[in-house]
């Protein structure tokens, strides 16, 4: 009976945290579909300068999500992270509702992806802590569809907003507060973590050398992921790319809605494979969609073209961020978990930094933001050979074992 119980209270759990991520991503792209414009447009900041500021956001978030990572695993708590994380989330909206100058968009920019890296790694741990491990692709894959689902209710709500109060953006960013202040209290009620060690067994004192006990597959799993979110820049190219191919500013979201309606229609069904079949396969075949993505832009220059691009890119995120996340956990101790994410974000921080940083400096070179896709192409296409040569060596090892 306790064990039935004990299921039913992770189950809701579960639930609890796919309906907080949906209100999660329903604020942040309420915000996020229209802060490259409102940056370039109205506070007229370069691409140069779009791109650092949407890596070093990104960044903040990857560097909070290894320090919060790594202090769910000393405290053995994941929840307290996950609530100030949502907490300051509803706070930095005022900021950007409020933001008079690029100075100021950066600044709530960081700060907002801090908020989002002390929440992120303490959560995709509690998954795993959550979830028998033959039901772990299926738990991470409906996390991701329900925050994947957030976005393309977000992206509704700001263009219909923007059409009904004649681009008012700081209208769009006061109401981002509201599905923000939902996710929080979500979290305080649903959402219960359970213990991390059994009642009066002795507590491992964690250390930073228990590093070193993690397997070569998740290191290497670490140099794929990297190679990848150098090809991963912001989604703000994207959408500057389709506005310069004729999309208008108020259209702009509902690209951002078919690309997360994909997403999020993608995730749960992988999810779900990725319990019975090979999970590197499944994830080398989202790296080739993300490549084709690139070659989709460089070579198809229409406004239609560039729709069927950002559908396919929906379908890339739908089939790789929940198999990267089930991937991580599977391939380190329980113990362990929280660190290992905060490993693989700050790996990934690096990458967006730099991936971001490359894909502005190419657009203000040639002068055109289709220029940042050739990066694209390259990063992907390295990443998805890196992942083949892993698998096949993983196949000859066990070969010859």
């Amino acid at each position: 009976m306790s064990t039935d119980h004990n299921a039913s209270a992770n189950n809701r759990s579960l639930w609890g945290i796919a309906w907080m991520s949906l209100c999660w991503t329903t604020a942040s792209m309420m915000v996020f579909t229209l802060l490259p414009t409102f940056l370039c447009d109205v506070l007229g900041a370069s691409k140069t300068a779009l791109g650092l500021i949407e890596g070093m956001a990104v960044f903040c978030a990857f560097a909070a999500k290894v320090g919060s990572g790594i202090l769910s695993d000393y405290w053995k708590s994941r929840k307290p992270l996950i609530m100030w994380g949502t907490f300051f989330s509803i706070l930095v909206k005022v900021l950007f509702a409020l933001a008079s100058s690029v100075t100021w968009v950066f600044v709530a920019r960081s700060v907002d992806r801090l908020s989002k890296g002390i929440r992120s790694a303490p959560t995709d741990a509690l998954i795993a802590d959550l979830s028998p491990r033959d039901q772990q692709g299926r738990s991470y894959g409906l996390r991701y569809s329900l925050y994947a689902l957030g976005a393309v209710l977000g992206g509704c709500i700001a263009a219909l907003t923007m059409r009904l109060s004649n681009d008012n953006y700081r209208l769009v960013f006061w109401l981002s507060t509201i599905p923000a202040a939902i996710a929080f209290i979500v979290l305080w009620v649903v959402v219960k973590a359970p213990a991390l060690s059994a009642p009066g067994a002795p507590s491992k004192k964690w250390q930073w050398r228990q590093a070193y006990d993690m397997p070569m597959i998740f290191w290497q799993l670490l140099g794929v992921s990297f190679l990848l979110m150098l090809a991963r820049f912001s989604e703000a190219f994207l959408t500057l790319r389709a506005k310069d191919l004729g999309w208008s500013l108020a259209m702009l979201p509902l690209l951002m809605v078919g690309y997360d309606l994909i997403n999020a229609g993608v995730a749960l069904p992988i999810g779900k494979l990725a319990d019975r079949y090979d999970r590197k396969t499944l994830l080398l075949f989202g790296i080739v969609v993300l490549a084709g993505v690139n070659v989709l832009i460089l070579t198809w220059h229409s406004a239609w073209g560039m729709a069927f691009a950002m559908l396919f890119a929906g379908l890339h995120m739908g089939m790789t961020q929940g198999l990267i996340a089930t991937l991580v956990a599977e391939n380190t101790l329980k113990d362990l978990r929280g660190t290992a994410f905060a490993l693989y974000y700050l790996t990934s921080g690096i990458a967006v930094l730099i991936g971001n940083y490359i894909a502005g400096f190419l657009a203000d070179y040639h002068g055109n933001t289709v220029a940042s896709f050739g990066g694209g192409l390259l990063f992907s296409t390295l990443s998805a050979l890196y992942l083949f040569w892993v698998i096949r060596n993983q196949k000859r090892s066990r070969t010859t074992s």
